[in-house]
């Protein structure tokens, strides 16, 4: 189904594109005595546009079309137009894995408890999957100097845990929720202070470039999501305090800024899930949940965690 759907939008954007090439060559053409061929083949030169566009919006979402608009610029390459088409598919493959594992309404029967959300932040960078992490400012009064995924406690304000992962997304990094599409909520974790976390996965642009609150973010940085599953840089250690199962930890250096980070606890954790679920990709070290049924069992810890409060 799905490569159906981008075979229809990839002779979509064949046709635009001969459709361009073609009105640009009679224009050079016509003479500038011939006023009349000129409008002629302009009004149905855009005549044609107007369809295409009704056609793609039927097929694509506004990230997608942002896309395909960047792809058919009149200099615009076959190897240029392939490359978008290819993160449109990885996008729309990862969107329809994630989605199987949408919580909904699933855990609305959970007591009143201090609430947060984090926004787990996906894209394509040719052909692989990325994450956008931050590090936490030092002046902070918890956590700080840790690194993290953009989130926060909830604002009355807020709806739902979409908004206040979005909300904090922006405030702390500069990302506006209309630049994020939304895939999924996760099930929700209890942290070591006892809030209850609801991780969001949305797609963002590769472009992006984020504003850093300086009073809250310190650097941002991004990491590709498959290497939460190798087992080079990481570590795991049972036992620690606040934390169920096992604690997970990684070294990831950045390439682009040279600067190393520590990457453990609850953001190695969801760092993990996110890549088991979105990368069908088995870890080559012990998870301590099955990544087959995640959801069992972290419903599992979740109400054992609920008992003890």
């Amino acid at each position: 189904m799905v490569w159906g759907k981008f075979t229809i939008i990839y002779t979509l954007a064949f046709l635009q594109r001969r459709c361009f090439l073609n009105y640009y060559g009679l224009i050079r053409l016509s003479s500038a005595a011939n006023v009349s061929f000129t409008v002629s083949i302009t009004v149905f030169y855009f005549s044609c546009q107007r369809l295409f566009s009704k056609i793609l919006c039927l097929f694509t979402n506004k990230s997608d079309r942002k896309i395909l608009f960047q792809a058919h610029l009149p200099d615009c390459s076959r190897r240029t137009l392939t490359r978008s088409l290819t993160i449109m598919h990885v996008k729309e493959e990862i969107i329809g894995i994630l989605k199987q594992f949408d919580i909904g309404g699933k855990f609305s029967y959970l007591p009143v408890l201090p609430r947060a959300s984090v926004l787990i932040p996906l894209f394509v960078r040719s052909g692989r999957l990325y994450t956008l992490m931050t590090l936490r400012s030092k002046e902070l009064r918890t956590s700080a100097g840790e690194v993290c995924f953009p989130g926060g406690k909830r604002d009355p304000s807020d709806h739902d845990d979409v908004d206040t992962a979005l909300r904090e997304a922006e405030e702390e990094i500069g990302l506006s929720p209309d630049d994020v599409q939304v895939v999924c909520t996760l099930f929700p974790i209890i942290n070591k202070t006892g809030l209850l976390v609801t991780p969001v996965v949305g797609f963002i642009e590769e472009s992006f470039c984020p504003s850093p609150n300086p009073a809250e973010v310190s650097a941002v940085f991004t990491v590709p999501l498959d290497f939460f599953t190798s087992k080079e840089d990481h570590h795991s250690t049972y036992g620690v305090v606040g934390m169920s199962g096992l604690l997970h930890s990684f070294y990831f250096v950045d390439t682009d800024s040279g600067s190393q980070y520590h990457i453990w606890g609850l953001t190695a954790l969801l760092a993990i899930l996110v890549a088991v679920l979105a990368l069908k990709k088995k870890p080559e070290f012990e998870v301590g949940f099955d990544s087959e049924d995640p959801i069992a069992f972290f419903q599992q810890i979740l109400h054992r965690r609920i008992s003890k409060l």
